[in-house]
């Protein structure tokens, strides 16, 4: 097969230089509000994902790459960030040392349906926080989140929240809920009846237009919220209009993964360039009891969010992606014979093998690490074959152009000699002789 896996692509070029972009700037925004970068394997074992995602979650229900290896041990290729990173914190004992800040980037898995910004192999940007439980740190997520968004040009990306409240809040709010939604178990979709007895606030994320029509008059979470949800959330909100980043309260917004808890958030934003239901950007909450469902330590609260590459990437405009460096070209060029004289005025056959072209092509190499040296890119052009100088020029040349080079050195037997170089000026079809110090200033200078 030449194709690649169903739902994973091929990346080259401008592509790869976005998407660097991208992490650059999540880097290097994250790294001024104090956090370090995280590195985590693709693979873990299948039940790192299994207990933290919920059994109810498409995730783990659907859309898990999962095997089991020759040693019998049955392992997953990571479908989102948190639970690896978590497993971790856990594994390396970092709880004892809280609190813990991590931005990480890299691809993710995950098996479902294609569409224009969801591939099943996807590139992830996102920070975990550790050992911070104040409510002043889900806004400091937030808020990071959202100087991350306009550093990329996405300045029209809509902030919406919500809680789901502590644990006493959220027993309360799906008793409720399941007592509502189970008078139309014939007419909820087949996923939203069987969440009913697993997790039946999953059922708010339901796209289903059945669903959708049907929870319009369904019980409120914001109506079963303890005093604590109530005056944590209040903070939150109070807080972000303080620091003027706008937002909407989504009373239905759940997130997908179970292991969400009090806020959860969502920067979203309308645009053509995204397919059908793509419009969320970046996306996270609060998941303070994670780390004790994991194995590790009681208290550890935790927070963090992540965002998709492949969707901002479709919305960064390309003026914000700084261009690439243009190379310079060195080309050496035979004499005729592999004789003397000037480097442009050969006509006849060129043997590589003889020893004065052997010379001046390490001559020109020597160049061309000279200038690399000194921070520049350089394409070699190395000789094509066994043809004459006066042909080999032009093709090169042209190639030279097709890569964008901004200027050519040209180097033959006679420049060799003289420790000179030919400079050609590729824009402006000009050419001058010159020492390698003049070249390399005037080349640093471009």
């Amino acid at each position: 097969m030449t194709n690649p896996v169903r739902g994973m692509k091929d990346r080259f070029g401008d592509e790869n230089r976005r998407f660097q972009w991208i992490n650059d700037k999540g880097a290097k925004i994250a790294s001024l509000y104090g956090f370090d970068q995280v590195t985590t394997p693709i693979l873990e074992y299948s039940q790192v994902f299994e207990r933290t995602l919920g059994d109810s979650s498409d995730v783990v229900g659907k859309e898990l790459y999962s095997f089991e290896d020759k040693g019998g041990s049955r392992l997953t290729m990571r479908p989102e960030g948190t639970a690896g990173i978590t497993r971790a914190l856990i594994s390396q004992k970092l709880y004892n040392d809280l609190p813990q800040k991590f931005y990480y980037s890299g691809p993710m898995f995950r098996h479902e349906r294609p569409q224009k910004g969801r591939l099943r192999q996807f590139e992830q940007f996102g920070i975990e926080v550790y050992g911070q439980s104040h409510a002043s740190s889900d806004v400091e997520t937030i808020e990071l989140a959202s100087v991350f968004l306009k550093s990329l040009g996405l300045n029209s990306a809509s902030l919406e929240i919500n809680t789901l409240g502590d644990n006493a809040s959220r027993h309360s709010y799906k008793a409720a809920l399941t007592e509502y939604l189970s008078k139309f178990t014939d007419k909820l979709s087949e996923d939203s009846v069987n969440r009913l007895s697993t997790n039946p606030l999953r059922i708010l994320d339901s796209k289903s237009p059945q669903d959708i029509a049907i929870l319009e008059n369904s019980p409120v979470l914001s109506d079963y919220l303890s005093d604590a949800s109530k005056e944590r959330f209040a903070f939150i909100t109070r807080t972000l209009e303080h620091m003027e980043i706008p937002f909407t309260i989504n009373p239905r917004l759940v997130r997908g993964l179970d292991y969400y808890q009090d806020t959860v958030f969502e920067f979203k934003v309308t645009s053509p360039l995204l397919g059908a239901q793509q419009g969320t950007v970046l996306a996270g909450g609060r998941y303070d009891g994670l780390v004790e469902k994991m194995g590790g330590p009681v208290g550890v609260s935790s927070v963090g969010w992540a965002a998709g590459l492949e969707r901002l990437s479709l919305l960064v405009e390309d003026d914000k992606i700084p261009l690439s460096v243009r190379p310079i070209a060195i080309i050496p060029v035979p004499d005729r014979n592999g004789g003397g004289g000037s480097a442009f005025s050969a006509e006849s056959k060129v043997d590589k093998n003889t020893p004065s072209v052997m010379a001046l092509h390490s001559h020109a190499m020597s160049v061309s690490a000279a200038l690399r040296a000194k921070g520049l890119r350089v394409e070699f052009m190395h000789l094509t074959g066994s043809s004459s100088s006066k042909s080999q020029l032009p093709k090169q040349l042209a190639r030279a152009s097709k890569m964008n080079a901004s200027h050519a050195v040209l180097i033959g037997t006679d420049e060799m000699q003289k420790g000179i170089v030919t400079l050609k000026d590729l824009d402006k079809a000009e050419q001058e002789r010159c020492t390698f110090d003049e070249l390399a200033r005037a080349l640093s200078a471009q």
